[in-house]
Parts: C-alpha cells; structure tokens; sequence
C-alpha cells in the first residue's frame, strides 16, 4: 500500500502529558506510545493519549503483550492504535484485534463514557463501526518467524500495517552491524503488504534503511525518539554556543 508518507517518532520515557501538543504543532503524523521498554503508569499514559487526541495526533501504544488487560484499558484511553511487539504469527494479532475491535470483527468490551468518546458518546452502533475504522492494529516484524509469517500476519481481518523492528530483527537473524539481512527482510514485508493492501514501515534511525524503505514503498516511518531529541538539542546548543566568535581574553 503505497501513498503518503507519515512521520512519527517514539516516546519512550519521558512523562511529559503535553508533549502530544508539541508534537502535533510540528506537524509530525503519529507518535509510539512504549509501554512494552517504557515505565509509564495508566496515569500518565492516559494523560498523553487524551492530549494527543484532542492534538489530532495518531497515537500507537506499544503494547507489553497481547493480554486483555491492557489492551481494554488502553483503548478506553483514546489509544489510536496498537503495536504488538515480537509478532511471529497470525495467532498472536488476532488476539489484539479480539480485544480492540467492537463486534462483528472482534469482542471489545462496550464502556463508552470514557475518555476514548470524550464522555460524550454518541449512538452505540454507528460509534462501534466508526471506533473499529479508526483503530490501527499494527504488527511489529522482529524476528525470522515474523517474517516467514508476515503474509499470513498482513491477512488477519482488522489488522491495518506492520511495521519492521531492525534491532531485535538483527539479533535473532545474528546479523548485528549488518544490513543485507535486515534489507531482504524488509522486502519480504512490503511486498506482502503490497498483495495484501496493508501498510508498511519501519522503526529506526539507521539512514540506509530509511531510503531503502522509502524505495520499497513503505509509507509509516518512526525515527528516533524524545530521548533522542534531547540530547540531540542539547548537543546543538553545546556546539552553537562553542561556535561563537569572540575575545576568549578581556
């Protein structure tokens, strides 16, 4: 599925609830929410996802695993999609479409005076139809069972994309440092993306699979996150301010 381009980042620690805000006037698409490596408790978490909501920022939670428990919450959060990390088989997303989806696709639990209608919901059918059109499930590709399967990962009705993890890819192919491997993989999924009609992209900051990624056709691309940012901005004011020209002696 080839077409736009949308940009996101991670954010991955920091529990700054406004920070959706400052994302969105960038103009970024979307932002990964981690709870799968991030601490983040339900309080901050759901004061990002409504900030981002009310910001017009997609928000994907990666999610620790695909249990109910979490899942259930997160939606009712606002969560505008899912990331299932370590996906290696249909089996494993049609769990989180299970617990994400309204019915007929799925068997999401009904509690609308919640943050995810903005307590205001509106009738019960049509919001059912419409939640299961905006909710994002994608897969995360990581591993050589992920993309062996990825075809029949991609074919799970309310599944939306699958996006490739480059640095667990890398070790459980035991090519780390290594791009050939992760370039072959990489194409793997996105022409199963294309047969499909899903959508693809990948989650890193390694230049050359971003360009190669962009050539393959792949669309969703998360580089980097805030931690990366600060320390990139701090970097550059440290180097600004040793730039400056001056009397280094009065």
């Amino acid at each position: 599925m080839t077409g736009k381009r949308y940009a996101g980042v991670m954010i991955s620690e920091v529990p700054f609830i406004n920070m959706p805000v400052i994302f969105a006037g960038c103009g970024l698409d979307f932002v990964i929410i981690d709870t799968e490596h991030g601490g983040f408790d339900y309080s901050t978490l759901a004061g990002l996802l409504m900030n981002a909501r009310l910001s017009g920022l997609r928000t994907i939670v990666r999610l620790p695993d695909n249990q109910r428990k979490d899942i259930t919450r997160m939606m009712d959060m606002g969560a505008g999609g899912l990331l299932l990390p370590m996906t290696n088989s249909a089996a494993d997303i049609e769990k989180v479409v299970e617990y994400a989806k309204y019915a007929p696709l799925g068997r999401r639990g009904i509690s609308t005076t919640r943050a995810h209608t903005g307590y205001n919901p509106p009738p019960l059918e049509q919001y059912m139809k419409d939640a299961n059109d905006y909710t994002y499930i994608f897969a995360q590709i990581e591993t050589e069972k992920g993309v062996s399967s990825v075809s029949e990962i991609l074919s799970v009705d309310g599944v939306y994309g699958a996006l490739v993890g480059p640095n667990d890819l890398s070790c459980d192919l035991g090519c780390i440092g290594q791009n050939g491997p992760i370039l072959e993989a990489m194409e793997r999924v996105a022409e199963a993306a294309f047969q499909t009609q899903k959508a693809c992209g990948i989650i890193t900051g390694n230049v050359t699979l971003l360009s190669a990624a962009a050539r393959m056709g792949m669309t969703w691309f998360s580089i980097g996150s805030e931690l990366n940012m600060l320390k990139s901005g701090c970097k550059a004011v440290v180097k600004q301010v040793m730039d400056l020209e001056g009397s280094e002696n009065r």
